[in-house]
């Protein structure tokens, strides 16, 4: 695990806490030679993938992945202005969950228009089919802003944990009132948001068959070609039919007990580095039990779509590819067989039915490999790519493509109190003051004086012949008498110290960066979004 700790190289990211503030790492300027560096180490590079040189597996890869996104693109929105004909045009590339994502997420999607757009690249936004659906709610503020609250508005019912790439919407009615039911519920507090115009679009989406992430994906899609972003989005689930993903695939499990040691080492590194404790964070250890080994992947099959984990059972002439549920894919990993023939059993399975996909790392693991020139994160995603980084030192001998990280903190235009938890904490330092040091705030009159002196001489002059519990007790009664004369304070302090927590519950209501981008005014966001990704620092 030695060697593995020195391969983590973290970065200390942090979001914005400032409303309206971004953070774009590095600089665009420095995104746009750190372009040109992946690309001249990608053409340097001698690493292969089982006799396919890396740089040539790359290079089918993205041509693929471009020819797919055209296609699916121009199912529903204008792709004549994208740059996918000339070969050694740059791709950036972003990726992320088709779902109702909020600003900060959303804001990936403008600095990737932006910096392909400097470069005279191509923009692709990877929609990661291959989760789950995690929520089929979303929760909205309503209320007042003195005393909001937050309410889970469905979209859909709640179903199996299926992947989006298969997910179809199970309630239509639901579907196609939640818009409305959104934009009454946060009405009181935001007049005209996003959703009330933007629903209908994912309603036809949906109308005309797509799966519930598609529908919103291109809902989203189509707006943000309305607002000038000038991008390409492609299904991971379809570029995992292709043959250069099912080469990366056919490697791994080739050398899945190799894999296993690195990952497993690096996940533990990782850990030492950031201080992690949970052996389920940032993700589980691939685990080995007798001779089956688990590989990074999913499998699920057309007929039965729950995801399991992918195994190789029997490692060698005689593996097997197995959720060790009720898919068997026979391998025949024999170290000294082609790799030709694991993709091309992989490829039957795929014709059949029967779907291999990445866990996380995996996913990225891929894109920044064979699709992208740079890959442009959120915080979360960055930071597990500290691990993928170490895992692609490790495991491939090389050094990992530099990605970008890209985020904002966006907060619902609301009047808020001007409260932080700090106040509390001063309240509730004085009303102890009140409490134990009533001698430092009462006025001085004679009585006061007297108690005071009285204090002061139990403090410093104990008599020998007064016990500690006979003088605590009397302590106390001195301090009983001078707060009397601090009662209406106290009171005061009580009752701000209530309308504080009321405050400050309201503003972590209202103030939270995690809201839809839907729930936001078109003429707040929009603006916002294009000028920082444009912004330079």
């Amino acid at each position: 695990m030695s060697e593995s700790v020195s391969l983590i190289q973290p970065r200390r990211l942090r979001a914005p806490r400032v409303d309206g503030r971004a953070l774009i790492d590095p600089a665009p300027i420095d995104g746009i030679a750190w372009i040109a560096r992946n690309m001249q180490t990608r053409r340097l590079q001698q690493a292969d993938l089982g006799g396919h040189a890396l740089a040539e597996l790359a290079a089918e890869a993205r041509a693929r992945m471009l020819a797919a996104a055209i296609s699916y693109t121009a199912e529903y929105r204008d792709v004549s202005s994208c740059r996918v004909a000339d070969k050694q045009a740059p791709v950036v590339m972003v990726g992320h969950q088709p779902e109702l994502v909020h600003p900060g997420v959303w804001f990936k999607n403008f600095v990737l228009s932006e910096l392909a757009r400097r470069v005279d690249g191509v923009a692709v936004h990877l929609l990661c089919d291959n989760d789950h659906v995690r929520a089929t709610s979303l929760r909205v503020p309503t209320g007042s802003a003195a005393r909001p609250r937050r309410v889970s508005i469905p979209f859909d019912q709640a179903g199996h944990m299926v992947a989006y790439e298969h997910r179809m919407v199970q309630d239509h009615d639901q579907f196609r009132a939640f818009g409305r039911r959104v934009a009454k519920t946060i009405e009181p507090l935001v007049h005209d948001p996003l959703i009330r115009a933007w629903w209908p679009s994912a309603v036809e989406a949906m109308e005309a068959g797509a799966p519930l992430g598609a529908a919103v994906a291109r809902a989203r899609h189509v707006l943000e070609g309305r607002w000038g972003l000038n991008t390409l989005e492609v299904p991971l689930g379809q570029l995992c039919g292709q043959t250069p993903f099912q080469y990366l695939a056919g490697y791994l499990l080739h050398h899945c007990a190799r894999f296993l040691q690195v990952y497993n080492d690096c996940l533990a590194a990782y850990r030492q580095v950031n201080r992690v404790r949970s052996h389920a964070h940032p993700v589980p250890d691939l685990r080995q039990l007798g001779e089956a080994i688990e590989t990074p992947f999913w499998l699920w099959t057309r007929d039965d779509l729950i995801r399991r984990s992918a195994w190789i059972n029997r490692p060698g002439r005689n593996a097997e590819l197995t959720d060790r549920h009720s898919v068997v894919i026979p391998l025949g990993l024999d170290p000294d067989s082609d790799l030709q023939s694991t993709v091309q059993r992989l490829q039957s399975a795929e014709r059949q039915g029967i779907y291999l996909r990445p866990r996380a790392l995996m996913t990225t693991m891929f894109a920044r490999l064979l699709l992208s020139d740079l890959f442009i994160h959120g915080i979360g995603g960055a930071k597990y790519d500290e691990l993928t980084d170490a895992l692609v030192r490790r495991f491939f001998g090389i050094e990992p493509p530099a990605f970008m990280v890209a985020t904002l903190t966006a907060m619902l235009p609301i009047p808020r109190q001007d409260v932080v938890p700090a106040d509390l904490r001063r309240i509730d330092d004085l009303l102890r003051e009140l409490r134990y040091h009533p001698e430092c705030h009462v006025d001085l009159l004679p009585e006061t004086e007297r108690l005071i002196e009285r204090k002061r001489n139990l403090v410093n002059a104990a008599s020998p012949t007064m016990n500690r519990r006979q003088r605590h007790q009397e302590l106390e009664q001195v301090n009983a008498k001078l707060r009397q004369f601090l009662e209406m304070r106290r009171d005061g302090l009580v009752r701000q110290r209530r309308d504080l927590q009321i405050a400050l519950r309201s503003t972590a209501i209202l103030a939270s960066r995690e809201y839809a981008f839907c729930l936001f005014p078109e003429r707040n966001l929009r603006p916002r979004l294009l000028d920082l990704a444009r912004r330079e620092p």
